[in-house]
């Protein structure tokens, strides 16, 4: 019975992955096989639905199994909008209003400044490389990122003679999400039950994986696309004339570049001074006092009215795009626990020894990556699949966060590499080339940094366990209890 559960299992996510290929829209697909496992596993290894009545096992009927399938839904639901969902929301808000008043574009636009200082062309890559990762911490989303990347720094690469799909492919690559504030870090914390503690997730574990890969990059960025522009010159490539945009200030006062950065300085005060303060309020306090100053500004209290609805419109935006499918690969992955075959695979895993960690790691980490560059989103797949990561992990003994982190990395990896995804197809756009011609740059240091990121998520299940994850059991035996 337990190899048939791993078939089904595979199965199961193979019909899904096939669905989603085909351009079905993720949410209905989870939805819809999450309630057919839920049911499935019910009936094949008497797994009650979660969240359903409590009802003796003779009484249930294939209705009442279907009604508590859907009673499991509106529970994912109210737990989502009341948590990781409503502060995911609040984020998007808050980085659609700073894009409203021109702060973040404002800060994109100064940043590029000491940029032309470097001589070498393939070190100001490297620069900006590094620059644009700076600004992720602050602006949290890859396709805004990208839009304002375009309209503040890539007219100034041009300009210094750097090839418009040279410009595009680093660019391209500026996609690790992380910080306190960034939806992806938020979504981590959660699946790892530490939704209190977004910046001692990034402190203890999240910035390592960060600060490799940024590192790892900006070395490697000048002698790769060194050597692939003497390539295409050797063959004979040539590009196609593009039109250098204007630079443009954006009307705001300079000041402004601040407002940012103040859910990310309120967090970090907050963690050091040992004050509890979660993620929507510093929100909610950061908006308050930009709304202030836009009132002494402007002495109109309309300008405060219009950036509400700015406020809501992205949040609402948001709960289109990520929070559904949040919630419904939530469904799905508790479809897939349900079935056992995730669980009977790790427990082969776990036998492994010290080779389980790192094949499981690996494993995993490609499921998502590929994964994301087939649906040009690594929301889904990190859902998915880092719900099923935080229940292996205690198997394997390890903390769960260290088996999660590196499932968000690469789902951001496979964003990069997604020829759908909106952020490269708005630079494909620019530089006037198709999004695989993109792809077919970066690849190979995304590869790298693919195995870069499971290398160091093996060497943080070494790492001491900081205080707030030494009150879960530590013991192999004593993590599968747990679980």
């Amino acid at each position: 019975m337990s190899l048939l559960m791993i078939l089904v299992t595979l199965v199961a996510v193979v019909i899904v992955g096939y669905y989603i290929l085909k351009s079905y829209h993720p949410v209905f697909v989870f939805f819809f096989s999450g309630i057919i496992l839920l049911i499935a596993a019910f009936y094949f290894t008497g797994t009650p639905i979660p969240s359903g009545a409590k009802r003796a096992p003779e009484t249930m009927t294939f209705w009442t199994t279907l009604l508590d399938s859907f009673v499991f839904i509106t529970d994912t639901f109210k737990k989502q909008l009341a948590g990781v969902g409503l502060i995911i929301m609040a984020v998007a808000g808050f980085a659609g209003y700073m894009k409203y008043i021109n702060a973040s574009a404002k800060l994109a636009y100064l940043s590029n400044k000491p940029l032309g200082k470097i001589q070498n062309k393939y070190l100001i890559l490297s620069g900006t490389f590094v620059v644009g990762m700076a600004l992720k911490i602050v602006i949290s989303s890859y396709a805004g990122l990208m839009l304002l990347l375009l309209a503040c720094i890539y007219p100034v690469l041009v300009s210094l003679k750097i090839r418009p799909i040279t410009a595009v492919a680093v660019l391209s690559l500026i996609g690790i999400d992380y910080g306190p504030k960034d939806g992806n870090t938020v979504q981590l914390a959660g699946i790892v039950g530490q939704q209190d503690n977004v910046v001692g997730i990034f402190l203890d574990y999240q910035i390592y994986p960060v600060l490799v890969y940024v590192v790892l990059l900006a070395i490697l960025i000048p002698f790769y696309f060194s050597y692939i522009d003497k390539k295409d010159a050797k063959n004979g490539v040539v590009d196609e004339a593009v039109e250098i945009g204007e630079i443009i200030d954006p009307k705001c006062p300079t000041y402004y570049i601040f407002f940012p950065w103040l859910p990310v300085v309120f967090l970090f005060a907050a963690y050091f001074l040992n004050f509890k303060l979660d993620v929507v309020t510093v929100i909610f306090v950061s908006i308050a006092i930009v709304f202030i100053i836009e009132f002494i500004r402007h002495r109109s209290a309309k300008v405060l009215c219009d950036g509400m609805v700015v406020i809501l419109k992205s949040m609402a935006d948001i709960f289109i795009s990520v929070v559904s499918i949040i919630v419904a690969a939530g469904v799905f992955a508790e479809g897939i626990k349900a079935l056992g075959g995730i669980g009977t695979l790790a427990e082969i895993v776990s036998g492994m020894g010290a080779s389980a960690v790192i094949l499981t790691i690996a494993i995993l980490s490609f499921i998502v990556y590929f994964a994301t560059v087939i649906m040009g989103s690594g929301i889904a797949a990190f859902q998915a699949f880092g719900k099923i990561a935080n229940d292996i992990a205690p198997k394997l003994g390890i903390p769960p966060i260290t088996l999660v982190l590196p499932l968000e990395i690469a789902s951001c990896l496979g964003r990069s590499a997604s020829p759908i995804a909106g952020g490269v197809i708005a630079l494909a756009g620019f530089a006037k080339v198709a999004p695989m011609e993109i792809i077919k740059r970066t690849m190979p240091l995304l590869i790298i940094a693919m195995i870069a990121n499971i290398l160091t998520a093996w060497w943080l299940t070494t790492k001491d366990v900081p205080e707030y994850m030494k009150t879960a059991p530590q013991t192999n035996t004593e993590l599968i209890k747990h679980a």
